[in-house]
């Protein structure tokens, strides 16, 4: 398999499992949840698990995916000050046919958010809205559960690598939508660039289930990818067709 093969198939599999999915929150925390989505990457079919779990005042956001030919690991550690997630660390692993390895390191303490990408450290002032690729999903469902109408669009400071790249996810509709768990009501939201020719993202939040993400679509290149959801439960409860 050539270089930029094994590149694009790693950067494809990383952003479905960046997309796929917003856990459910009640007052004072965000609720705990595990679940499992489905893709096809390059025709061949995969399965991508992401759980919440909590220790204290502290989260811990794990997500995972593999094929036959890499395998992916996402953990982003963070805490809440209200509506804010609080970044603490964040881990990038990918394995196999090519390695890599991305780190977020949040030193409120010292001022300071150090980042690793391609085997160089970039070190930012810190900043209390800077959000790992990961804790940006959170972030985005905190901002939905804390408006009173939907906002017409929800912006976030992406940190990754030397750049904190500021970036804008607008309203399209609201609406039903049949998936393996049920027929949803849910919000659409498309990721806008300012420049047209940049990979397209579009995401389906279910409504009643504080908005959990049932549905991704990434268009690159002319090539579609989605990703769907297969199971989930929020607190131990399934997440079912209300």
């Amino acid at each position: 398999m050539s270089r930029n093969k094994i590149k694009w198939l790693s950067a494809l599999i990383l952003w479905a499992l960046m997309c796929i999915g917003f856990s459910t929150a009640h007052a004072g925390g965000l609720s705990l949840y595990e679940a499992s989505y489905s893709t096809k990457v390059m025709g061949i079919k995969v399965t991508l698990n992401r759980s919440l779990t909590q220790k204290g005042d502290h989260y811990h956001l794990s997500q995972a995916g593999k094929t036959f030919l890499l395998k992916l690991n996402e953990d982003s550690h963070f805490s809440l000050n209200g509506n804010q997630i609080v970044g603490e660390a964040f881990v990038y692993q990918l394995g196999g046919v090519s390695n890599r390895r991305r780190e977020v390191l949040f030193d409120q303490q010292n001022g300071t958010i150090r980042s690793l990408k391609k085997e160089e450290w970039t070190e930012h002032p810190w900043s209390p809205d800077v959000l790992d690729r990961l804790s940006q999903q959170e972030q985005m469902r905190l901002k939905l559960l804390g408006s009173e109408t939907l906002p017409e669009r929800i912006s976030l400071s992406i940190i990754d690598g030397p750049r904190i790249k500021l970036k804008h996810f607008d309203l399209v509709e609201t609406g039903t939508l049949d998936t393996s768990v049920g027929t949803l009501n849910t919000v659409h939201y498309t990721l806008r660039h300012d420049d047209p020719s940049e990979r397209s993202s579009d995401a389906w939040l279910a409504t009643d289930h504080d908005f959990l993400m049932v549905r991704t679509e990434h268009v690159e290149d002319g090539s579609k990818t989605v990703i769907e959801i297969q199971s989930a439960t929020v607190e131990g409860k399934p997440v079912t067709e209300m």
